[in-house]
């Protein structure tokens, strides 16, 4: 009996350690949506109109510009000096830049306030996959990234309703004064439960200047307002100047002595596969996150109420599918669990081709139903085949690059969407004459014919991640010395 306590002990901590980790994923993925239902009553109060609806809009980007510039410096700083030490920071800075919101008194200081939400925000993911990967053992670390997964996918799920609440019986500054007393207890837990490894070695900071630099470049090419676009040259100048700062950065990595991230380890096929799955994942769940809210409250007529509460259809699947893809990605292999996601997410877009003016409940309840649950599987999968193939020193690094290709895909589909999806609209609606008894009718046609394409070309993205999937192997370190070019 002796000897059974300190194991019991042990279990307790890892156990008491994933629930603090996950709540805080669960909190910073809830701001993440909350602020879809939030910015309607914020516009009003900082004093901007339903016209300056594309400058609002940074209210969002200025988030995601954060999150994805911090992502890969974070994750190297959490390798560096303790995971744990880490998240702890990063949550005091999420609720730093939550109570900066909260005070903002109009729209550029809202939009600098959010960005440094969103440094924080960011890096709590890639690191809480680091401490599980840290402290639970092989057994449960995949179950362990399910969960992770699924605390991100459920805050997700509940933030529009959550904000939207707030918003409804107190105030939208309420929605981010309340993130610092749910966050303050997390962090003392963290703080306490988790380990103190760390390394002692450097941070490339120049890498970081240079990536975060080629990143934002990035993203104010991809991001253009679809009612006055910037003149094509202009984009592709910005778009190359962010090719040729990346080209940069790799140089540089190439030569550091302490590399923001080896280039060896993206030689891994595995690796390689992962984050190339999780790029094309991101840019389908964004074409469906924005595309069916649209679909509802365009051609079906329904409200905002209306276009989220069908999308929870899918996005109350996907927290259920993260588990099992976890629990099933150690018995089946990952890289067949990976595989059925995506080709189950490519169903669910296929599901949406039927979808028309008048779809029937089951016809829009099934497709994302499918759609919700093969996004969920894929996700833990596509994360173990990344940390079991990384040494203990740069798994935060490695958790961080995974899902900032995610977010990369998310903003690469959020751009499309926006641009040649409303481009290809409103060619089909200027050939319809205004004067037309049908032309209401018509226009909901045009309307129809845009989202299918767009749900086909989203389709075919999540077949091509299906066949890439397979390349992450089946899991335990398998192949870890493989080049990408073998396969399996």
């Amino acid at each position: 009996m002796a000897t059974a306590a300190p194991d019991q002990s042990t279990e307790r901590r890892q156990r008491w350690l994933l629930i603090a980790v996950a709540a805080g994923v669960f909190v910073a993925a809830d701001d993440q949506t909350s602020i879809v239902t939030v910015l309607p009553a914020m516009i009003g109060d900082i004093g901007l109109t339903v016209d300056d609806l594309y400058q609002a809009s940074w209210i969002i980007n200025g988030y995601l510009l954060g999150y994805i510039v911090a992502l890969p410096i974070v994750g190297r700083i959490a390798d560096v000096y303790g995971h744990a030490r880490v998240y702890a920071a990063a949550l005091a800075l999420f609720m730093l830049g939550s109570t900066l919101v909260a005070l903002g008194p109009g729209f550029e200081a809202i939009v600098v306030s959010r960005a440094i939400q969103a440094v924080g925000g960011g890096a709590v993911v890639p690191v809480a996959m680091a401490i599980v990967v840290d402290e639970l053992p092989r057994e449960r670390r995949l179950l362990g990234l399910g969960a992770i997964a699924a605390a991100s996918e459920a805050g997700a799920l509940i933030g529009p309703l959550w904000g939207g609440a707030i918003t409804e019986w107190i105030d939208w500054r309420a929605v981010f004064w309340i993130n610092v007393p749910m966050s303050l207890p997390i962090l003392v837990a963290v703080w306490r439960l988790a380990g103190t490894r760390r390394q002692h070695n450097g941070i490339d900071w120049l890498g970081a200047a240079l990536l975060g630099l080629a990143l934002a470049m990035l993203t104010f090419g991809l991001v253009d307002d679809p009612n006055g676009p910037r003149p094509l040259a202009a984009t592709v100048a910005i778009l190359g100047a962010a090719g040729a700062l990346g080209l940069i950065f790799w140089w540089h990595e190439l030569r550091a002595p302490t590399p923001l991230v080896r280039p060896a380890m993206l030689r891994s096929r595995a690796i390689l596969a992962a984050n190339v799955t999780s790029v094309l994942m991101g840019g389908g769940l964004i074409a469906v996150l924005i595309g069916v809210p649209l679909f509802v409250n365009l051609v079906l007529a329904g409200s905002a109420l209306d276009g989220g509460l069908t999308l929870m259809r899918l996005t109350v699947a996907v927290p259920i599918g993260a588990l099992a893809g976890g629990w099933l990605g150690g018995r089946l292999g990952l890289r067949l669990v990976a595989s059925v996601g995506m080709l189950l997410a490519a169903v669910g877009f296929l599901g949406l081709q039927a979808w028309d003016e008048t779809p029937s409940e089951l016809l829009r309840t099934v497709p994302l139903l499918i759609g919700g649950l093969g996004f969920g599987l894929v996700i833990a999968p596509l994360s173990a085949a990344v940390l079991q193939r990384v040494d203990e020193e740069e798994r935060a690094t490695a958790a961080s690059w995974l899902t900032l290709s995610r977010v990369t895909g998310m903003l690469a589909g959020a751009a499309l969407l926006t641009s040649s999806g409303l481009g290809r609209f409103y060619a089909r609606a200027g050939t319809i004459d205004f004067d037309s008894p049908e032309f209401d009718a018509l226009v909901r046609e045009a309307e129809v014919s845009t989202f299918r394409e767009v749900f086909l070309v989203a389709a075919v993205m999540m077949l091509v991640g299906a066949a890439i999937a397979w390349w992450i192997g089946r899991g335990d370190r398998d192949g870890v010395n493989e080049p990408w070019w073998t396969i399996s």
